[in-house]
């Protein structure tokens, strides 16, 4: 898979390259030392050993510097400035559009849950301002600062649109319609709320005790530990917090009710031992218009590269932590685990990855495209071109910095591995 996304991103350079009568000497997928390679054209297309990115060498233009451009109207300094940074650009956003590709053919091959299809709550922290300004377990929000909203996703871009000011919350309860006026200052991801499941059992996992309980597909629960459950998550808020301790389950099959007792399995999820009694709610889904499916794809993935910022900034301020960053070996575990759930879920992990990718490389530090491009700005602003010497100093400050990243989120994955 990354090798995928590394080939897709090294592609944007070349191929902007070539457009504009740029030279292309060599095309890697890893880094040196060379496996093997071809000739073809002018150019060399390699595998090398090193499995962590790849590259694209163009006339004129070494990382360290060290090859000092001839004047040849094939080269990259030849070309005008904006064509320089149209190559190093083309890289990073061949990844964004390969993210927007893979979350567009989710939604046309796939659809959307039928759950996101309603903006009835089944989730609210009691943390959350939501929560303090009075939104509850099943409300359903009619309106937003006075946009109706009609599915979850409305919901997410009504409130990004109002993050940080004064608004109302037009909200259905048992058919009374309420006037919330929270202020939020978070992302919709970080509220604390999530949509209405409701508590009908879609598949039993084997190896669980819901198998032995008589627990099956298509079955209403209604109970748990004597309370009614509303929504899935109520219910599974309650067993999660039971690992080990027996519990009282009630069920609906065909209008009977069935109670049994039933022990959760414990398993560790993070830092957290839960309880899991081997259930997975019913998610129908329902057809996505190309039209709308566009739309959406550009939202979901503008919101996945605001969140990759967010966590570098927090990173940067010292609110996150530097053992959240994942490396090659955490990133093919991952991976591994995705593609066990299926092919959607590995889509969207790839299609996370590569903007992830865009980002990382889109940071101005020297050796990335992002470090490229600054150069170039300034390059631009004085009106000449730096020395040899300083973009030399400037791209070995730049590799030994992501040398020693790498090397720090490799150490931070195998202790992950060892520790599992």
């Amino acid at each position: 898979m990354l090798g995928v996304l590394v080939f897709v991103h090294e592609l944007g350079h070349f191929l902007v390259a070539k457009k504009a009568g740029i030279r292309v000497e060599e095309f890697s997928l890893g880094y040196p030392p060379r496996a093997f390679g071809i000739r073809y054209g002018e150019t060399e297309y390699l595998i090398s050993w090193l499995p962590l990115g790849g590259y694209v060498k163009v006339a004129g233009m070494s990382d360290f510097g060290k090859e000092r451009a001839k004047g040849e109207p094939w080269e990259l300094m030849s070309k005008p400035r904006w064509v320089q940074m149209a190559v190093m650009a083309a890289g990073p956003a061949m990844n964004f559009i390969l993210a927007f590709i893979l979350i567009l053919a989710i939604r046309i091959g796939y659809g959307d849950y039928a759950y996101l299809q309603t903006t009835q709550v089944g989730v609210v922290d009691e943390t959350s301002a939501l929560y303090e300004a009075g939104l509850r377990l099943g409300d359903r929000i009619l309106a937003i600062d006075g946009s109706e909203v009609t599915r979850w996703a409305s919901v997410a871009e009504e409130i990004e649109k109002i993050l940080g000011k004064s608004t109302t919350f037009l909200v259905d309860r048992e058919g009374q319609t309420l006037t919330l006026e929270p202020v939020l200052s978070v992302r919709p991801e970080e509220l604390g709320i999530e949509p209405f499941v409701e508590p009908m059992v879609g598949s039993v996992l084997s190896g669980y005790p819901a198998v032995d309980a008589g627990l099956q597909a298509g079955d209403l629960i209604v109970e748990v530990e004597g309370e009614r459950i509303q929504a899935w998550s109520q219910m599974s808020a309650i067993i999660s917090s039971k690992p080990e301790i027996p519990i009282q389950l009630t069920w609906e099959r065909n209008g009977l009710e069935m109670t049994t007792e039933i022990v959760p399995k414990a398993d560790v999820v993070g830092e957290r031992t839960i309880g899991l009694i081997g259930i997975a709610p019913l998610r129908g889904r329902v057809p996505v218009p190309l039209g709308e499916a566009i739309t959406r794809s550009g939202t979901e993935m503008a919101i996945y590269t605001m969140s990759i910022f967010t966590f570098i900034e927090r990173l940067v301020s010292g609110q996150g932590s530097g053992s959240d960053l994942a490396g090659p070996v955490a990133i093919a575990k991952m991976a591994g685990d995705r593609a066990r759930m299926g092919l959607e879920s590995l889509m969207t992990f790839m299609a996370l990855l590569s903007v992830n990718l865009g980002v990382l490389n889109l940071l101005p530090i020297p050796m990335l495209d992002g470090g490229h491009l600054v150069i170039m700005s300034i390059e631009a602003v004085i009106r000449r071109d730096l020395s040899v010497r300083q973009k030399e100093v400037l791209q070995q400050v730049g590799f030994a910095f992501l040398l020693l990243l790498m090397i720090y989120v490799t150490v931070n994955d195998l202790g992950r591995v060892l520790a599992m």
